[in-house]
């Protein structure tokens, strides 16, 4: 009798196990998608209790800038020709600093927005940088450029008094200073002193070319973007810069304030194209979609800049907005109304993807696309950033003006300046945290039909146990002897 119980209790427990593990099989593998779908986007939406928010609101991963400058070897020999030869620019550096974004005040807006401004703190790196912040750099003078631009188109009287002036305090096209004086610390010239003679104001009383970014939670103004709440497509995506949704440095759909600030993502594995809105440059930098990458074993979509980015019209109709006061050859973006007027243009390093021009009025350039291209790659499903390049140079116009002796022999020259790349790499420690958020997507499909496969085989043998007993009772006398 104890027999008998003991083998119909193991049939059924083999049924019962089975139909259990069946049906927790299925569960899982049908309704694990949603289930993961829903944990993730509950900490990917920015929340104050989130891991999104805690990863922005300070942001762990390193990250870097680093800056080449061009020194302007024949300067004196260029003016003194009256530009008959061209300029010769040697590339220095790069100068390489530690960079750390931290978000303050943080408002929540009703409607599922949220404000915030950034500080940004940098530290020069003597170890990684080919060169010291004592170095001598010439170029042309940024100061001066920038006064003559704004007169330019004054009446005659106060261009000659202009022109008095930069002679009175010596003033020359091109200066040489010290790194730490061109990009942060600044110089001051006399010069700036008597702006208001001349009814010329500059929101600076030294010049740099981030003077007064290090450090500052103002410098780069206020940004609203969506929290994710109501999409999680629209993660990240701003809405409003100062406060409005367009900007005055462009017109039409480029004025748009549009994309992310780069830190902050969402999943981008239905996206073709993306944008990083730069408050540097009042405008946003596209990057398409190419290929795939992978980084510390992760896959991640690639998305690169390509000529689109700074083309005016000339290759791409609907990037005419970005034209500026004049057509120019594609390749390079005209910033002036964002810099306080100063004849500035953005491009890539070296003129990379920019129309042949640009290389041939200097020497010294040499683009290509190991070293110059910009390139984001994400991982799809997260919307988190393995692997950040975005470079960008800084061009200078140098054009004839009448009335300004300095400027009247010049050939129109964009002239760089500057190149610089802010790249940040996912570290080993979140390496392995996205490694696991991206595996726990398939994790649960593949565990529920591993049980469910377990369950199908306990109910094979209960079934084999059930409708073949007499046949296992008959085995189990011919193996058991005769007590």
């Amino acid at each position: 009798m104890t027999k008998c119980c003991q083998k119909k209790c193991a049939r059924c427990a083999f049924l019962t196990i089975g139909c259990v593990f069946i049906t927790i099989g299925v569960v899982f593998a049908l309704f694990w998608g949603t289930l993961y779908n829903g944990i993730l986007n509950s900490e990917l939406v920015l929340t104050n209790t989130s891991k999104s928010y805690e990863f922005w609101k300070e942001t762990p991963i390193p990250m870097y800038l680093k800056v080449h400058l061009f020194n302007w070897t024949n300067a004196k020999e260029v003016i003194d020709s009256h530009w008959k030869i061209k300029p010769v620019l040697d590339q220095r550096g790069p100068y390489v600093f530690y960079e750390h974004h931290i978000r303050e005040n943080i408002t929540w807006n009703q409607n599922e927005t949220i404000s915030f401004r950034q500080r940004k703190i940098w530290h020069f790196e003597p170890s990684l940088s080919n060169g010291t912040l004592n170095d001598t750099i010439t170029n042309v003078n940024p100061v001066c450029v920038v006064i003559v631009n704004k007169v330019k188109n004054m009446p005659y009287l106060v261009k000659r008094a202009v022109n008095a002036a930069l002679v009175v305090f010596k003033e020359s096209l091109y200066v040489s200073k010290t790194v730490d004086e061109l990009l942060f610390t600044g110089y001051h010239d006399k010069i700036l002193d008597e702006l208001h003679e001349f009814n010329v104001s500059l929101p600076f009383d030294k010049f740099a070319w981030f003077y007064g970014k290090n450090n500052s939670v103002t410098f780069d103004g206020t940004f609203t973007m969506h929290t994710g709440k109501t999409n999680l497509n629209l993660l990240g995506e701003l809405t409003l810069w100062n406060g409005a949704s367009n900007t005055s440095a462009y017109t039409n759909s480029c004025s748009e304030v549009k994309g992310t600030t780069g830190e902050l993502w969402h999943p981008v594995k239905d996206f073709e194209n993306v944008q990083i809105f730069a408050s540097d440059i009042c405008g946003p930098l596209p990057f398409q979609h190419n290929g795939s990458e992978s980084t510390c074993n992760i896959s991640g979509k690639k998305f690169k800049g390509t000529d689109f980015a700074f083309d005016n019209g000339t290759k791409y109709s609907e990037q005419a907005c970005f034209k500026g006061k004049q057509v120019i050859p594609s390749g390079l973006r005209d910033v002036s109304k964002c810099k306080f007027g100063a004849p500035a243009f953005i491009s890539y390093p070296h003129f990379y993807l920019a129309d042949p021009v640009y290389n041939e009025s200097v020497i010294g350039m040499k683009p290509n696309k190991s070293e110059h291209e910009s390139y984001l790659v994400i991982e799809g499903l997260t919307g988190i950033p393995l692997n950040v390049n975005v470079q960008l140079q800084l061009n200078i116009l140098l054009e004839p003006i009448t009335d300004i002796s300095m400027f009247e022999d010049i050939k129109p020259t964009y002239m760089p300046a500057l190149w610089f790349s802010q790249v940040a790499t996912l570290t080993d420690e979140y390496c392995k945290l996205t490694h696991l958020l991206v595996a726990a997507s398939d994790l649960g499909t593949y565990l529920g039909w591993t049980v469910f496969s377990l369950g199908l085989v306990f109910s094979i043998i209960g079934f084999i146990m059930l409708y073949h007993k007499k046949d296992f009772d008959e085995l189990e006398e011919q193996l058991i002897p005769n007590q």
